[in-house]
């Protein structure tokens, strides 16, 4: 059953029942907070439909205002009606909690094809990166695939290993394109910061001990060097971060790999902090597999991999953009 919910004069969802208990759980939906699924005649606040046992908070909320009368939640079903810029005006959550939920719950339900299909797909990466540019062809849609195999489990559309391939399909060529392309793009920021480094290390080598003026200009190309890698590095972060979800833009939503960049980097810039944020946690949940002797990583990099899919749900769920033709 799915189920959608309000907050303020936004609706949100769908979600499953079991989503919608780990929204109560996260004391985002509230006893007050307006709910509706198919079959409802109309919006009601949640502490009235909460099933027994459920642990409803019944605190006001002082989001949760009530929604036009004549608003009415379409079917599940029903794709949405918002043109892109429409959908991009709206807002999304950024939830640790929420997604650290939703992302334990798929793993442990599905951990056969998640585990041991994320593993095979780790190690078709990692094979190719031992063969001269294979990479440049395989990361993108394997990557890819990672993220359909995931969806699918948490969208509860069940999932086998064969998902994971999917990117080698009709989406392939902009799948490579969507790695290739921010991957030139993020290394351009470097570039001008190295090759200052390296030719104020040239001159500043060639004049040492000699007190030449040309050694103060080396040590200087070294300096404004140095800020400008810096520069490159922030850019880096922040390009790398707003374009995260190109990729599952492209294989999900059907798009050109240019068109899932600017539709993550405009998502992503609603909370860009947060968002961080939000990587930053996820990184470090996968690096506590190996306080487990490395054998951890087997359950701390899936969880922290469905959390970072969980996003991408959050952000697009509702998003239907024309699709790449």
């Amino acid at each position: 059953m799915n189920w959608y919910y309000a907050i303020g004069q936004e609706r949100k969802g769908p979600v499953t029942d079991d989503q919608l208990q780990g929204l109560v759980k996260d004391n985002v939906v509230l006893g007050d907070t307006l709910v509706w699924r198919e079959g409802m005649p109309n919006w009601q606040p949640y502490r009235t439909v909460a099933p027994l046992g459920s642990g409803a908070v019944l605190a006001a909320t002082p989001e949760a205002a009530p929604l036009p009368a004549a608003t009415v939640a379409p079917p599940a079903t029903a794709k949405p009606t918002q043109s892109e810029e429409e959908y991009f005006r709206g807002d999304y959550t950024v939830s640790i909690g929420y997604a650290w939920s939703r992302a334990w719950r798929a793993v442990t339900g599905n951990a056969g094809v998640l585990i041991g299909g994320g593993l095979l797909l780790l190690l078709l990466l990692m094979a190719g990166s031992f063969i001269p540019l294979a990479s440049l062809f395989i990361t993108g849609p394997l990557l890819a695939g990672a993220y359909w195999l995931y969806l699918r489990c948490l969208r509860g559309q069940g999932a086998s290993v064969g998902d994971g391939f999917i990117g080698f399909g009709p989406q392939f060529l902009q799948l490579m394109l969507g790695h290739i392309v921010p991957a030139l793009l993020l290394t351009v920021s470097l570039i001008p910061g190295i090759t200052i480094l390296i030719v104020g290390a040239l001159v500043a080598g060639m004049t040492a001990g000699r007190g030449s003026g040309l050694q103060t200009v080396g040590v200087g190309f070294l300096l404004v060097g140095g800020l400008i890698l810096l520069m490159g590095l922030v850019l880096m972060i922040y390009f790398s971060i707003s374009w995260c979800m190109t990729l599952p833009l492209v294989l999900d939503k059907r798009v050109d790999f240019w068109r899932a960049m600017s539709f993550s980097r405009r998502r992503v810039g609603k909370h860009f902090i947060r968002v961080f944020f939000f990587f930053v946690v996820t990184s470090v949940i996968s690096m506590l597999g190996l306080l487990a002797l490395g054998v951890g990583l087997l359950l701390s990099v899936p969880v922290a991999f469905a959390m970072n899919v969980c996003l991408y749900e959050d952000m697009f769920r509702e998003f239907d953009p024309v699709p790449h033709s």
